[in-house]
């Protein structure tokens, strides 16, 4: 304080090397463990397989969804039983939506990855035997860039 009870502004000391060296030091290091991140994940990747409904997708993934929904219309044809679908679903890790009154039933698969998410959707609607009404299936990627 001054005479005059003032506050007197008192520089920080300059950081010595050895501390510029030790923040250089944890920035690389935080680096290098995000990239080895990056890596790994990639590399295990294809150890959490889509299911069989999408596993073969072939071409460009910007025609997934209508193949998608090719594929669940051609293995669950109208008529078919809503408990055949079901135990489909199931088997391949589908996981059920909650339905709301009169809404379709639905099912999806997310498969999660480092940068991006894959979501394979299948909706239906049965009559009150349980034969199949409508069936679509849809295909979704959600990226973080």
């Amino acid at each position: 304080m001054t005479a005059d009870g003032h506050a007197t502004i008192v520089d920080a000391p300059p950081k010595s090397e050895g501390s510029r060296l030790r923040t250089l030091g944890v920035w690389a290091f935080a680096l290098l463990i995000a990239i080895a991140g990056f890596f790994v994940g990639r590399a295990t990747a294809g150890l959490h397989h889509l299911p069989a409904l999408a596993a073969t997708l072939p071409g460009d993934e910007s025609e997934f969804n209508h193949e998608i929904d090719e594929r669940v219309r051609e293995l669950f044809p109208i008529g078919t039983s809503d408990e055949k679908l079901i135990a489909y679903l199931s088997a391949q890790g589908f996981t059920p939506e909650w339905r709301e009154r009169d809404y379709a039933n639905a099912a999806s698969y997310t498969w999660s990855g480092v940068l991006c998410a894959k979501i394979v959707r299948v909706i239906w609607r049965a009559d009150s035997d349980g034969a199949l009404t409508a069936v679509n299936g849809s295909y979704k990627s959600q990226c973080v860039f």
